[in-house]
């Protein structure tokens, strides 16, 4: 019996089809070579099973650009957490997240910070609401390179995936849990919404009042109000609602602030009269929920959305063994009673 041939960087560069070279300055981490070429020869090597540990191969360091909203809010705060541990976690891999925060919500402003992130970049995940000029942005950056979206989706923009929740099942809920909390009687309810042109607010919104309309129509949603993501407003925006609208029986808060719209209510003595339903379980979340002046929390773990992120990109470039883990995100309906345990 004759010994089965070893294979060897000759036969990945036939099955691949490029030169000797090219397979040597891919396995040897020499770099020089362009991504579709640098993904062929893996592939190759692979299937070849050549006798190397190929998801440790010191290829060129990757880039990944990754533009979010500066984390002021828990939610952008625990993105930019879960950035640095899949850093960490895949530097194997030779992976660099470079974060580029924005504050400036002028679409002309964000979709110059998207382009300027993208220069030096391979990749890129993008938390970015739904304008033309944005998607613009984003639609010229993915024909260079795979873009993630993240949070909410741009479905138009060409992007290679879209991480996150279900943001229509979250809204859905969300209705659900305030119909059968104001009770049969129903009474007026308000939206705040941090910025409508981000889709997933826009979902969240749309189907939260699809739900009540169809099951609870004693609920009227009166009005659907925009923080435009500053915590700070909501306060205000809370005093001003129920000027207009004294008999208000329920908030659905769907971005940041919940802080700010239980001072108000605090203010006027009504805490406890007020169905309040929010997302994101964060420290000031959870003590408004053991407070019992905050019903319910959605959550749908931003630093694991981010790790996830990161995964998918690395994926694309044939970086890493896939974890499996879908890329939609499951989410957790907190109440009073079933808070985890703080560590």
């Amino acid at each position: 019996m004759t010994a089965r041939k070893k294979p060897t960087m000759e036969d990945v560069a036939q099955a691949a089809g490029v030169s000797y070279a090219t397979v040597e300055r891919v396995l040897n981490g020499r770099g020089g070579v362009s991504r579709a070429k640098e993904a062929s020869v893996l592939q190759a090597a692979r299937s070849l099973k050549i006798d190397r540990a190929l998801h440790e191969v010191s290829v060129r360091w990757l880039r990944i650009a990754i533009v979010t909203q500066n984390p002021a809010s828990p939610y952008y705060a625990a993105l930019q957490q879960g950035f640095e541990l899949a850093q960490k976690s895949f530097e194997t891999y030779r992976v660099l997240c470079s974060v580029t925060f924005f504050d400036d919500l002028e679409p002309q402003s964000l979709a110059k910070v998207i382009e300027r992130a993208a220069q030096k970049a391979d990749a890129m995940i993008v938390v970015a609401y739904e304008h033309p000029l944005v998607v613009d942005a984003v639609s010229r950056v993915a024909k260079k390179m795979p873009v993630v979206t993240l949070a909410s989706d741009l479905p138009d923009s060409g992007r290679l995936a879209y991480v996150g929740i279900d943001n229509r099942c979250a809204g859905r809920i969300a209705g659900e849990l305030m119909g059968r909390f104001v009770g049969r009687e129903g009474g007026q309810i308000m939206v705040i919404a941090g910025l409508r042109t981000y889709l997933g607010h826009e979902e969240r919104d749309g189907a939260f009042r699809s739900v009540l309309r169809r099951r609870f129509p004693a609920c009227e949603v009166v009005a659907t109000v925009e923080s435009r993501e500053d915590a700070r407003s909501t306060e205000r925006l809370t005093r001003d609602a129920f000027k207009k609208y004294p008999d208000l029986r329920g908030i659905y808060n769907i971005s940041v602030g919940d802080e700010g719209v239980v001072r108000a209510l605090k203010a006027m003595k009504r805490e406890h009269e007020i169905v309040l339903i929010g997302h994101e379980l964060t420290p000031v979340s959870r003590a408004l929920l053991i407070e019992g002046v905050m019903d319910a929390v959605l959550d749908q773990s931003p630093f694991v959305e981010a790790v996830r992120a990161v995964e998918v990109i690395l994926g694309h470039y044939n970086r890493g063994t896939p974890s499996g883990l879908p890329l939609q995100t499951p989410i957790s309906i907190y109440m009073q009673e079933n808070l985890p345990m703080q560590f």
